[in-house]
């Protein structure tokens, strides 16, 4: 398999419809939404999960400054999910920096501010498969 070319095989669904990542990024992040739920009462909002390569193409044409360029985004290999703002922002921000990385989840210091890349409080990353991909 490549980047964006997951089969469904390979994908399970997430609490939010229509968004799907890879199953131990997903097992994880249901550990973490059910948790968020427990403290606000509802689960956490989503915006995206797994991005197949036509749909990367087509977010950086349409946001060439903050999108990734197709084939290279963690959200291609279904291990990348993006909140919505009343998830990454205020008391649930802060429940969320705070917790995701106890879930193995975390919002990657390139997306931080002052970070190497565009500054991205909603984009976070399963930690473990990132590491994977990396060896």
């Amino acid at each position: 398999m490549s980047n964006g070319r997951l089969t469904a095989a390979n994908l399970c669904d997430l609490w939010q419809k229509p968004y799907k990542d890879r199953a131990d990024a997903v097992v994880t992040a249901f550990a973490m939404n059910d948790a968020f739920t427990a403290k606000f009462g509802r689960p956490m909002c989503l915006t995206s999960g797994y991005r197949t390569y036509e749909e990367q193409a087509a977010l950086r044409a349409a946001e060439p400054g903050i999108a990734a360029a197709a084939g290279t985004s963690n959200h291609g290999w279904g291990l990348a999910i993006d909140f919505c703002p009343n998830t990454y922002g205020g008391a649930a921000g802060v429940w969320l920096r705070v917790n995701g990385p106890k879930f193995g989840w975390d919002n990657p210091s390139w997306a931080r501010p002052g970070g190497s890349g565009a500054f991205e409080p909603w984009h976070w990353e399963y930690v473990a498969g990132v590491k994977a991909l990396a060896k």
